[in-house]
């Protein structure tokens, strides 16, 4: 049984995601920016927490490729046919593999932070248990399942209320930890208005990574870059 968790992330094909910026985003910039979310998730957990296993989980044969040189390995699906499948094809592959729990991060949070990620790893203890981080929207922003399939997944709407009445439901131990960075994804245009808050928030202390994001959400029709740092190197 291999005790460290095995990380998990889910990707969808870049074409396809996003689609709740259709409005605000082209299709190009919703595919930069997808694209771009998943390079700095799967830098981010190989440079931070490299003793871990990754594991991508996706049904685009060009995300499996970047994954790879990435350094992850991969599950590639038949179809792509929602988070919640994604989640219980990791597990169970994760069962088979003998690990002992699995993290399922999405590919989206806007800024990682590996203090919370530390804290959300201890956290999690002996198995059987749930650790759920929820979404600034409700949703389930990453979960700790031990044994990796401890409970059927609930993503989609209010999944964080979902996942803990199955918890509990199954009698499990579940903890609900309130991360502040990692309840922030860019999902929906209010997701953008406050990306767009705490850029201006933060100033000249903004990091390269959030101008970057800033700079792929931006469309001639939509938000105007914050100008203050727009000839930032």
């Amino acid at each position: 049984m291999t005790p460290k968790p095995l990380i998990v992330i889910p990707v969808k094909d870049f074409r396809q995601a996003k689609s709740r910026l259709g409005n605000t985003l082209s299709p190009d910039h919703r595919s930069a920016l997808a694209r771009r979310l998943c390079e700095r998730t799967l830098g981010f957990f190989a440079n931070h927490f490299p003793d871990h296993d990754r594991l991508v989980v996706t049904a685009s044969p060009k995300i499996a490729r970047l994954a790879k040189k990435l350094g992850a390995m991969v599950l590639e699906e038949p179809q792509a046919d929602g988070l919640s499948p994604a989640a219980q094809r990791a597990a169970d592959w994760a069962r088979q593999a003998g690990y002992s729990a699995q993290l399922l991060v999405p590919a989206d949070i806007v800024e990682l932070d590996e203090a919370e990620i530390c804290r959300l790893l201890k956290t999690g203890g002996e198995g059987p248990a749930v650790v759920i981080c929820p979404a600034s929207d409700g949703g389930t922003n990453a979960l700790l399942t031990s044994p990796p399939d401890a409970l059927p997944f609930r993503f989609g709407p209010q999944s964080a209320v979902a996942h803990r009445q199955a918890a509990q439901r199954l009698g499990l131990s579940c903890q609900v930890l309130e991360l502040s960075r990692l309840r922030f994804d860019l999902d929906t245009p209010a997701d953008l208005s406050t990306l767009d808050a705490l850029i201006q928030q933060r100033g000249a202390e903004t990091p390269q990574e959030l101008k970057k994001l800033w700079n792929l959400c931006t469309t001639p029709h939509g938000m105007t870059p914050w100008t203050a740092w727009l000839t930032t190197p």
